[in-house]
């Protein structure tokens, strides 16, 4: 008996379990800190050490995506709702990876926007009278 003929281009390779959909997918993130060798995100899943990932800066800070690898994630906090809701915060660091020369402009423009900005002030300061 002959085997049927193999049409594929290429090697077809198994997907492993920890590269689940909800782990490709889209998650909302906060940017805690942002400097020329990565950022530390807040986000509501688990990152694996070592997963690709992009961050889209925010308007504010002028757009563009980053791309990065994670370093380490841990658990940061959680709160309980009144509805008796569990909300999980994690915080990850990222360190860049393989930023073109555009990317690299936009992570120094949105530092340099930073780097303008007045820090916020401690929150229970009193607000200064101009």
């Amino acid at each position: 008996m002959t085997r049927p003929l193999d049409r594929r281009h290429g090697a077809r390779l198994p997907v492993p379990s920890q590269f689940n959909a909800r782990r490709l997918a889209l998650q909302p993130v906060r940017l805690v800190e942002l400097s020329l060798k990565g950022a530390r995100i807040e986000h509501p899943d688990s990152l694996i050490v070592g997963l690709l990932c992009f961050v889209d800066l925010p308007p504010v800070l002028g757009r563009g995506t980053l791309s990065g690898r994670i370093v380490w994630t841990k658990l940061q906090r959680h709160e309980q709702t009144l509805e008796g809701d569990r909300h999980l915060y994690y915080q990850s660091g990222r360190a860049w990876t393989g930023l073109t020369p555009a990317q690299q402009g936009a992570l120094t423009a949105a530092l340099e926007i930073l780097t303008a900005t007045p820090p916020p002030a401690p929150a229970g300061t009193p607000k200064r009278r101009a």
